[in-house]
């Protein structure tokens, strides 16, 4: 009998569609014919009648009955005839080396988490660029009043990519909270503008009053797309302690580029904010 893994078999069960009871897309006479050419084994021996006696459960009999070998050979032709070429084909393809004899199952193992990771990371990758996209074509938008909405869903959206647990737009005692967002546990308000110039002052206290306003240790992130004035970074530092940084246009494209994850940035400006009381600096400062 062969000695596939229990994460092995659903791993082989995914790729060759055997939940249904089907192997890919043979019949009962196209299945007989293809096991007995690959491998001698009339699948349809009573020996692999197994529950149902489905096409998938005779090939979950097959396995259980013949040895490694025999496993690996007819499930290399399953694999070649399936012409899988995804992550899962892949993980597959190293079991079939496995049974052959030419890896542990512990590296089998390794190989298939690496191989999921790598997934996960191209899929990450993907989701980003597609909010690049979106937020490029934001920034060409004539109604910008639309574009300042979409931006706050596209925030929402990144945000929830890195795992940071956002919250829509909310109101607290009729103020309007553009958002939150959750990192070490502790929370952050969020606040999005997109205008034309550079922030003035009456934004920056408007939001630190909100702040201020619900807790002692409650802080903010403050998306200006066009960032603030000098003037404004100047008197937001003054007099009382900065409880919020800026994050720039050109912050977020950084980010969207895969040049710094967002909670690599995130913790970067917190720091900055806590040691230095620093609200604003470029990328090129941070990054470097």
């Amino acid at each position: 009998m062969s000695d596939l893994t229990f994460n092995e078999k659903r791993k082989l069960e995914q790729c060759f569609g055997m939940k249904s009871g089907f192997v890919l897309d043979f019949s009962d006479r196209t299945f007989r014919e293809f096991v007995l050419d690959a491998t001698g084994r009339d699948i349809f021996d009573e020996k692999y009648r197994y529950a149902s006696g489905s096409k998938a459960n005779r090939l979950r009999a097959f396995w259980q009955k013949e040895d490694n070998a025999t496993v690996g050979k007819l499930v290399e032709e399953l694999l070649n005839y399936s012409e899988d070429t995804g992550p899962v084909g892949e993980v597959c393809r190293l079991i079939v080396t496995r049974l052959k004899g030419g890896t542990p199952a512990a590296v089998v193992q390794t190989e298939s988490q690496n191989t999921q990771q790598a997934a996960m990371a191209q899929q990450h990758s993907q989701a980003l660029r597609e909010l690049k996209d979106e937020f490029l074509h934001l920034a060409g938008d004539s109604d910008r009043n639309a574009a300042g909405l979409a931006l706050e869903k596209l925030l929402n959206r990144l945000f929830a990519l890195f795992g940071l647990r956002p919250r829509q737009p909310f109101r607290v005692t009729g103020e309007q909270i553009d958002g939150s967002f959750e990192m070490d546990s502790e929370i952050y308000l969020l606040e999005s503008k997109w205008e034309k110039d550079p922030l003035p002052e009456a934004p920056l206290l408007v939001f630190r009053e909100k702040i201020l306003s619900k807790s002692t240790f409650t802080r903010g992130v403050l998306v200006a797309l066009s960032g603030v004035s000098t003037q404004a970074r100047d008197a937001i530092t003054r007099g009382k302690a900065p409880c919020f940084f800026i994050m720039d246009g050109y912050d977020l494209l950084k980010i969207l580029s895969e040049e710094m994850s967002l909670s690599e940035f995130l913790r970067m400006r917190m720091r900055l904010l806590a040691e230095e009381g620093c609200v604003s600096i470029p990328f090129s400062e941070l990054a470097g």
